[in-house]
């Protein structure tokens, strides 16, 4: 018998309250959890629906886990927003390892994920393995961020005010018609999960916070970059035209293992943009952690 009914893009989600920091969490679970484990971190304005494509092609060889950063999507904020940063981030990520028994996880990370994975990379080496970054800011420059980034850096400034606080619905039609190469093909379903937390006021106050609160987070990783020894996949949108891609060239630079990939037709999220092209060179990057661990 045939049906129209499509298959739903959401993934499943439940929720854990972490051991160390006390926070709900809500992550999504994919995979034989035997299987190595992949650890996803969304951007902004995101939460871990994003991973809608990737996670369960992913899931087919790996033990997926997707979490929502604390004040995004079904994540409890942080009492004091000042929280919401880089390095409590990475705090975050590693008491959800913790929680869950995770002894350790690749992780795939874009956006504000980025320096987050990288920290938990250089503060816990012998937990985090391969890990894939994608069009996020690791230094504290503005040099390559577009006008609406340099804007939520700033302290009081109203043109962020406007863009996450006042305006979230039109916000976001500039972050998806920007941020794709040839126009958003987000489902439906899932773009209506990101504009709900566009209008919840607890997301608006962490997305802020976390731009307001990046440089120290910036700084600490510039500084310790170089201790990274993992394997980093960089991948970069070449028409990112909220980061440009000479950032993601920095990084590679900077980091002592890394591989760079910049994929032609794509903006600046990659992991919804061009989820195969993103798939293939994953999968391949990921391979050679599985075979190193021997399994």
């Amino acid at each position: 018998m045939k049906t129209n009914r499509q298959h739903s893009k959401l993934l499943k989600t439940r929720n854990v309250q972490l051991q160390k920091l006390g926070l709900n969490i809500r992550y999504a679970e994919l995979g034989n959890p035997v299987n190595p484990t992949v650890l996803l971190l969304h951007g902004v304005p995101e939460n871990l629906y994003a991973w809608y494509d990737i996670a369960p092609v992913l899931a087919r060889n790996y033990h997926v886990l997707a979490i929502d950063w604390p004040g995004f999507g079904g994540s409890e904020a942080f009492t004091d927003m000042k929280n919401h940063n880089p390095r409590s981030f990475a705090n975050v990520g590693m008491d959800f390892l913790n929680t869950l028994q995770i002894i350790k996880a690749q992780v795939m990370a874009t956006d504000i994920g980025l320096s987050p994975a990288l920290i938990m990379g250089v503060e816990n080496p012998d937990r985090i393995g391969h890990i894939v970054v994608m069009d996020g800011i690791p230094f504290p420059t503005s040099a390559y961020s577009s006008w609406e980034l340099k804007s939520f850096a700033q302290k009081n400034s109203i043109r962020a005010k406007a863009l996450i606080k006042w305006f979230p619905k039109i916000s976001a039609k500039i972050a998806y018609n920007k941020g794709f190469y040839k126009g958003s093909n987000i489902p439906k379903e899932v773009q209506a999960e990101f504009l709900k937390d566009g209008y919840n006021k607890t997301t608006q106050n962490a997305f802020l916070s976390y731009f307001q609160n990046n440089a120290p987070g910036q700084t600490y990783l510039e500084s310790r970059i170089h201790e990274i020894q993992q394997p980093v996949l960089v991948v970069w949108g070449k028409h990112d035209r909220f980061i440009n891609a000479k950032l993601g060239e920095l990084l590679a630079q900077k980091l002592t293992n890394a591989q760079l990939e910049i994929i032609d037709d794509s903006g600046h999220f990659v992991h919804m943009d061009q989820p195969q092209k993103l798939l293939k060179i994953t999968n391949d990057f990921l391979a050679l952690e599985t075979l190193k661990r021997g399994e």
